[in-house]
Formats: C-alpha cells, structure tokens, sequence
C-alpha cells in the first residue's frame, strides 16, 4: 500500500505567500554558518537537517489523499484543489489512455473537499470508470450541483468518463475487488462527515478530517478507536491548536492533542497531522509539532510517528 498526500490544507487553499517565503529566507541567513558552505557534502548535510517549515512548505491545497493497493485499486479520499496534480499524475496510467478505474470516497461535500473535482482529467476520457462513493443522502443529485451554470462553464454531463455514484449505508462495510475493505465511521461535524479505513490486507489507513470530539461523548470516542485500530496510517484532523479547539467549540474541527490520544488508545503506528489552519504560517504549524512531540511523552507513547504532511508527501506501508 503507497499513500500520497496531495492536498493536506483545511477550508480553503492557502498558498505561502512572498512575505512568508521572505521570512524563510530570513531565518535561514541567520542559521547557516560558515562551515555549512565548505564543500558540497556539507552544503547537502544543512539541507538535510533543515526543518521542513525552512525546506518547505506544509501550506497548499485543500484535501486530497491518493491510496494505492497493493492490488492495484486506486483510492482517493477527498477531491479538494489537490485533486488538479493527482490528475495529471495519473495521466501515464490507463485512466490516461480511457482504459482506467478509480474509486473516490467523500467524507462529506463540503467545498473544500470536492473543489478539485471539475480540474480531475480522467473524469474528462472517454472510457474511464469512475466511482463515487459516499455515506451521503443525496449523494449523485448535490455532488453535481457545483457543475452546474453559473458556478462553472462545462456541465457534469458534458463528462466522458462512466461515473457511477453508490451512496454507502451507515456502518457498511464495502469490498473492492477480493482484497480491499473499506469501512467508514460517522463524525460530529456540521452537516456530518465520515471517516474511511481502507484495507488491504498489507495495511492499514484511516482518513479521519473535519472531526470534532467532545468528553461529553465518550461513545463517539470509542467508536473512532475501534476504526483506528492497530492503523499504520492513521490521518487526523488537526486544524487547531488546543487554544483554539476549546474556543471554536463546534465548528467541527480538532487538535493534534486528541489524535495522540486516539492513536494511543488504538494503537495506531504513525498520526499525520492534516487540514492545517489557513490562518496559520508553516512556522506555527512546526510549533503544534513540537507541542505534540512532548504530549506524546506524557501520554506515555513514544513509538508514535509524528509527522505533519504536506502536498507530495509519500508514504509506503
């Protein structure tokens, strides 16, 4: 199983800015020594050891996740703006040439997460199948509404590809093919989301975003544990800071302090932070890490991977 990240930013893109980039530069006049400079070798050894938020950036597009199977079922969780470059990645592939199947999973439709849809290539060739699935009411009639005029100029129907919509019952667990489970748990989100656990029998990845959890509802919880359960990906919603998650009570959305402790609880091998705050520089961003590396001490689980994802990070299980 490889897991791709293409679009990792919440609620709306949020490309580093020139300022922001400026400040990058700043920082790392400042950093560099002379020593850094005598050779290529060590030139290469700074880079290395620079971290991500001075090297790059973790701002960038809405959410997008590309699952490949060790079957060879490509899943997509999300069509966010990141959508676009998957796209274009999947061009040399047979959904290049309208001889491909791809299967979509949407946690809810909120714009952030289907944006990237109408720029999504293979939906435009003839001879592609794809999938779209969802535990959504409404699924196919909402979904193509943003493709309708005046939001956009080509309708969905002006579509080449075969796509087929299969709204998903609460609880169902779907199979794809004779290896891949696809199981999905219900969220306390505004208009709900769903997370997605995806299967294949070499591993195991949870796509939990736009979540919001409460002490209040300890079975809501419980049942995200039992979904993340012995995960070695396991994608949490960690657009806020612990501050901000206790004074945007409601608005659906969580702290990297909550994924550790379901991560914990489950088992899970490695947490990615993901749906950054777009009001939030790589700087901050970088800091939520390192707040995270110490609550990951205190809540007793040192093997935990920490990473924060961004746009083009890969991961093979």
């Amino acid at each position: 199983m490889k897991v791709k990240f293409w679009g990792v930013n919440g609620s709306i893109a949020s490309p580093c800015d020139s300022q922001q980039i400026f400040t990058k530069v700043e920082r790392l006049v400042d950093m560099i020594q002379p020593e850094d400079l005598k050779d290529e070798a060590s030139k290469q050894n700074f880079i290395d050891n620079l971290p991500h938020s001075c090297k790059g950036t973790y701002k960038g597009n809405t959410s997008c996740v590309q699952v490949s199977t060790a079957c060879g079922k490509e899943i997509i969780l999300d069509t966010g703006t990141g959508a676009r470059k998957l796209a274009l990645s999947l061009l040399g592939s047979p959904l290049g040439k309208g001889q491909g199947e791809v299967f979509i999973f949407y946690s809810h439709l909120h714009w952030d997460h289907i944006q990237g849809f109408p720029f999504f290539v293979p939906a435009y060739i003839p001879g592609n199948k794809i999938h779209i699935h969802g535990v959504i009411p409404g699924l196919e009639e909402n979904f193509k509404k943003q493709m309708t005029h005046p939001f956009f100029p080509v309708l969905f129907d002006q579509l080449g590809a075969d796509v087929v919509f299969r709204e998903m019952a609460e609880g169902e667990e779907l199979l794809l093919g004779d290896s891949v489970k696809i199981n999905s748990e219900k969220l306390y989100h505004p208009q709900v989301s769903h997370a997605f656990r995806v299967d294949d029998g070499t591993g195991k990845t949870v796509y939990m975003t736009d979540s919001e959890f409460h002490m209040t509802n300890m079975e809501l919880i419980q049942n995200a544990v039992e979904l993340v359960q012995d995960s070695d990906v396991f994608i949490f919603d960690c657009q806020f800071t612990f501050q901000d998650a206790i004074s945007k009570i409601d608005w659906g959305h969580s702290s990297v302090f909550t994924g550790i402790d379901i991560a914990t609880s489950a088992g899970a091998k490695a947490l990615y932070l993901f749906h950054h705050e777009p009001a939030y520089d790589d700087f901050k961003i970088e800091k939520i890490m390192e707040e995270a590396f110490k609550y990951r001490k205190a809540a007793g689980n040192k093997d935990l991977q920490i990473v924060g994802a961004y746009d083009g990070l890969e991961v093979v299980i």
